[in-house]
């Protein structure tokens, strides 16, 4: 039996990681979606390139699930955020609106970032700047 090559295994790998990100693609863009779902679709021998791997990396990046920031939960926050969205742009208040009707607790990267900007420049909150310290997808392997 024929050994497994590093970069068949680090396609094997990357195959793992987009079929679990498939498992939950509600919160991804359609562009997002088509993009894994054609990269799923190659051959098993498929060798993945370096730019695709970087895709998946900032996929998974994106896909970072955050409670909080800065001692602050993402319930107090949206409170916080809430109370000042008026004084947002349109787009800030239907995104607050939207946190609100769901009662998230969670937030993925993209939303954090608005919530956690818009608290800082807009509600007047405390916090500091949103730059997480995100595991890279070359870390798990």
């Amino acid at each position: 039996m024929r050994r497994k090559s590093k970069e068949q295994i680090r396609a094997d790998e990357f195959r793992v990681r987009a079929a679990e990100l498939m498992k939950d693609p509600d919160w991804l863009e359609e562009g997002g979606r088509y993009w894994l779902e054609k990269q799923l679709r190659r051959p098993r021998d498929s060798i993945y390139t370096e730019n695709e791997h970087a895709a998946l990396a900032r996929v998974i990046a994106a896909n970072t699930l955050f409670d909080g920031w800065d001692g602050y939960s993402v319930v107090q926050l949206r409170r916080a955020a809430c109370c000042y969205k008026a004084d947002g742009l349109d787009e800030d208040e239907q995104a607050l609106d939207e946190l609100e009707a769901r009662n998230a607790t969670k937030l993925r990267l993209r939303e954090m970032r608005h919530l956690v900007g818009f608290c800082r420049s807009v509600a007047g909150v405390s916090l500091a700047p949103f730059k997480p310290n995100i595991v890279a997808y070359d870390d798990f392997a």
